[in-house]
């Protein structure tokens, strides 16, 4: 389950440290430092409020009920550990509780040498211990899908700390994961135990090395959920790190700093062409890296932004940009992979000129499997007739994001196939960030579209911010299975966010089109993309329209979410899907 790591302490001369501070040192050294810092009293700790956070630990708090109750369920006598921090009183609640033989202890408070920690589940096995007949082995309710390494270290201490308790080790830990029926992951302690005990090994010695160990913020994965991410990001920023750069590597950063560039006005004024040959990587990544550092230095120095076109590049760029249309859609989903076992495609937005000419919008909600469901058909079937009517439309987007959740989509609900088929074979995506990312330098410290809006004018109707807030309030109603209590307002904010992402990427089309056309007013040949080949295929449509009303009168009644059907459907289900099973199968790539 997850919660805001605990902090350290130093108490008289020697450290008391946890689970959180193992998994912080295996991510960052500097965690530890700070960390440290803060246990010794020479700085502050951070003050951080994060909502997305918030929902997270109540996500795990859920998770950890449901599989707790599960547990109730099947006959098993449960008892509780109050308290959050690991207390005296916790510690000898939890030993009572194990010497008494309970079956399952939630939150069991463990200490021994000056390592503490609070199990989410310590279950009863019948291995004899100094307890009795009994002993106990830990498990870790986890709202990841894919188990971490600092997860089993988690896992390592607690049964380290079970260990001293019960005289002897636990043989197995576990993980319960989500959409799993409660069936837990299994890890055997002895195959960690070597790893475990290097990692504490190393956090012992990063201590006592105090201010001699010297360390930096480097960004990494962990920083998304750190608490000290504001005063790294601040230190980033004051000494120029080199991460600033748009673009760049972290095997790009090792390779520069071994050459002495460790800023971004250092590698803005390296010289080109490199005067040495790079140990990994390619010297034209590196060049690329310092061109732009070297516009975002000059934007930084003159005040104001800056762009340049890049060399045009058949396949790349601009070149990957078709005619407009008026029958051009642009696409932005908003989706939770967090939701249910699959994740929920929860809002459907996209911009197209009307029959009169007019902008129009389309938001189509979609709170359950069988909304998500008409909502990816209604949207297919829309793009199909307007192709009909625009031969030359294209879907706009920005990231590849959108085509890939229709494709998911299109294989979860067995739905619409041969039409996105169709769209994929007729090139109908453009994917505008491959277009800008080869065809235009910016003064931005990085490509999402959000910092290039400024580049085309366009200002956004609702602020980022309020926007931010309305998102996690929304996905925290969805992730908690509570659809019914999303507030109007956060829905009306979320949509207008969507709405106007609609429109930055239609604006952002048209800067595209518009820089392409002084080029070829310039001079400069700009091609065209070769159009695909979207035609249906005649053999495909007739062995479609043979199973079709077999396969309706199969699925008729049947619930797009697999957990709502009983076995007859679910039955009937795998049945209608055989029809086609085998053309589907020599669609697949091994």
């Amino acid at each position: 389950m997850l919660r805001y790591p605990s902090p350290m302490e130093k108490i008289g001369g020697s450290f008391r440290l946890s689970a959180s501070d193992l998994v912080g040192y295996l991510n960052c050294r500097h965690l530890t430092a700070l960390d440290r810092a803060v246990a010794e009293g020479t700085r502050a700790k951070p003050k951080v409020w994060d909502p997305l956070l918030e929902i997270l630990r109540e996500r795990g708090a859920i998770h950890e009920q449901k599989y707790v109750d599960h547990l109730a369920n099947a006959g098993l006598k449960v008892v509780r550990i109050d308290g959050i921090d690991v207390t005296d009183s916790g510690i000898a609640e939890t030993s009572v509780a194990m010497k008494d033989g309970a079956e399952v202890i939630v939150q069991g408070a463990l200490a021994h040498d000056g390592w503490a920690g609070r199990a989410d589940i310590l279950r009863r096995v019948e291995t004899p211990s100094a307890l009795g007949a009994w002993s106990y082995e830990a498990i870790d309710t986890k709202l990841a899908r894919e188990t971490k390494a600092g997860t089993v270290l988690q896992l390592c201490l607690y049964s380290d700390l079970l260990h001293a308790v019960q005289g002897v080790a636990p043989e197995w830990m576990y993980v319960v994961v989500p959409w799993s029926d409660f069936e837990p992951q299994c890890y055997r302690f002895a195959d960690y135990g070597a790893y475990y005990r290097q990692v504490k090994t190393g956090l012992a010695a990063s201590l006592a090395a105090g201010d001699g160990e010297r360390t930096y913020p480097d960004p990494i994965a962990h920083c998304d959920i750190c608490r000290w991410r504001e005063d790294c990001e601040k230190r980033r920023r004051d000494d120029d790190h080199i991460c600033l750069v748009a673009g760049i590597s972290k095997l790009q950063i090792n390779e520069l700093k071994a050459h002495g560039v460790a800023t971004l006005q250092d590698l803005a004024a390296m010289s080109l062409p490199l005067a040495w040959k790079p140990g990994r990587g390619s010297p034209e990544a590196l060049i690329r890296v310092c061109e732009q550092a070297r516009i975002q230095y000059e934007a930084r120095a003159s005040g104001a932004r800056k762009f340049e076109l890049m060399p045009v590049e058949h396949g790349f760029g601009l070149t990957r940009l078709p005619a407009p249309s008026e029958g051009d859609i642009f696409l932005d989903l908003e989706g939770d992979p967090f939701v249910g076992e699959h994740g929920l495609e929860y809002l459907f937005g996209y911009l197209f000129a009307g029959a009169d000419g007019e902008t129009t919008y389309r938001g189509e909600w979609a709170f359950t499997r069988a909304d998500e469901k008409q909502a990816f058909e209604r949207f297919v079937d829309f793009v199909m007739a307007r192709w009909e009517v625009f031969p030359d439309l294209h879907i706009y987007h920005y990231a590849p994001y959108e085509p890939a959740a229709l494709k998911r989509l299109m294989g979860h609900y067995a739905s619409r196939e041969d039409e996105i088929d169709r769209m994929l074979r007729a090139t109908l995506f453009v994917d505008l960030y491959q277009v800008v990312r080869h065809a235009v330098r910016a003064s931005v410290e990085s490509y999402s579209i959000k910092q290039l809006e400024s580049f085309f004018g366009f200002e956004r109707e609702t602020p980022l911010t309020e926007a931010n807030v309305a998102l996690a309030a929304l996905q925290a109603n969805l992730e908690l299975g509570d659809p019914t209590s999303i507030p109007d307002e956060s829905k009306e904010a979320v949509r207008a966010y969507n709405r106007d992402d609609c429109a930055a990427a239609a604006g952002l089309r048209d800067w595209l089109e518009k820089l392409r056309g002084e080029l070829v007013a310039g001079g400069t040949d700009v091609p065209r993309p070769e159009p695909g080949e979207g035609a249906p295929n005649e053999k495909i449509s007739a062995w479609l329209a043979l199973i079709g009303p077999l396969f309706e009168k199969l699925t008729a009644d049947i619930p797009p979410d697999h957990e709502e059907r009983n076995d007859d459907q679910q039955a009937r289900w795998i049945l209608a899907n055989l029809l086609d099973y085998h053309r589907r199968e020599e669609k697949s790539v091994w």
